[in-house]
């Protein structure tokens, strides 16, 4: 009988990083969506990333470079999490 393959301990523990931080992206977005709907203009420390930044210039610029460094890392996790996946052995 054929058995499935599954993840190596690193393997599990890339994806779950790779959950984490997109619970974490998800609830820094909607933090930004919040603010941005109850028409605040100073910035909103999300992430130490820009603070400094969205002080100056305000909140849409802000979110935006937010989700731009989030995005690259959630996608630099998701490449560590699809590369540490099960392989087609089979024992």
């Amino acid at each position: 009988m054929e058995e499935k393959a599954s993840r190596s301990m690193g393997g599990k523990l890339a994806l779950w990083v790779f959950y984490a931080f997109c619970g974490y992206f998800l609830w820094a977005m909607a933090r930004y969506v919040l603010a941005i709907s109850r028409g605040e203009t100073e910035g909103v420390q999300v992430s130490g990333l820009a603070v400094e930044f969205g002080a100056n210039v305000g909140i849409w610029p802000d979110a935006l470079l937010d989700f731009l460094v989030s995005g690259l890392v959630g996608l630099i996790l998701g490449g560590i999490a699809w590369y540490t996946r099960p392989r087609g052995e089979r024992v």
